[in-house]
This record gives structure tokens, sequence and C-alpha cells, in this order.
């Protein structure tokens, strides 16, 4: 077996049980960056209003969903995005809550691939190290 052929191997592995693992990271990662609410927010900014000086946030119709008790509450959101030249852009609740999820668990899953690629060097360099040449 040559020097390679470890590489191969070692690499190969990492990238099965990584990439296999991304199906549990990605939807697990976005749902905690969903849950910290000032990475939420500003992951959000970055999706929504890219480029924009000054965000200013409104939150309106605060209270409890459901007629129950024990029920849930709920809020909605409004954002002002201000621009350098002084233009402004409104952006509703729909577009936050959609586009704050997308760059959460877009977010996860770039941080997750970097992980994976991380390992799947460190494999195939230690898979070449490990195999000892025959001619």
């Amino acid at each position: 077996m040559k020097r390679w052929h470890g590489s191969c191997i070692g690499a190969l592995l990492v990238l099965l049980i990584g990439g296999a693992s991304l199906l549990f990271i990605v939807p697990v990662g976005g749902a905690m960056l969903v849950g910290i609410p000032p990475v939420f927010d500003k992951l959000t900014g970055w999706a929504v209003c890219p480029g924009a000086v000054s965000i200013d946030q409104e939150e309106y119709n605060r209270g409890p969903v459901t007629t129950s008790p024990t029920g849930g509450t709920g809020h909605q959101e409004e954002w002002v995005c201000t621009f350098e030249d002084g233009s402004q852009k409104i952006v509703p609740n729909e577009e936050i809550a959609v586009k704050g999820l997308g760059a959460s668990f877009t977010a996860a899953g770039i941080c997750g691939g970097l992980i994976v690629f991380f390992l799947t060097i460190l494999a195939a360099i230690l898979g070449g190290r490990l195999v000892k040449p025959r001619e």
C-alpha cells in the first residue's frame, strides 16, 4: 500500500462520517442560533439589510397566542433599516422570520462544513503518515 492510499482512505472515512453527521449538526446548530436572540438578530440584519448603517427594531402585538392560560406568547417585529445615503427600508415581520431562519441554518451549515473539511485534511495527512510504503 502506498502513502497516497492511506491518505485517500483516511479522507474518505472522515467525509463519510462527517458528511452524515452534518445531517444532525445543521438542523440542531441552526435551531441553537435561532434561540440566541443577539446572534439571530445580527445574522438576520446581515441577510435582510446588507450594508445598513443602523437598524431600528420595533416590537408590537406582544401577548398570548392561544386562549389557554398556559399557552405561549408571541410578538411581531418591524425593522427600519437606514443606509449611508439616508434611504430607509421597512422590513415586515414575515421577511424577518424567513430570512432570519435561513441565515441561521446557513451559518450552521458553513461552520459544520468547515469543520468537516478541516478534519478531512487532517485525516488525509495522518493516514499518509501512518502507512509504511512498500515498493
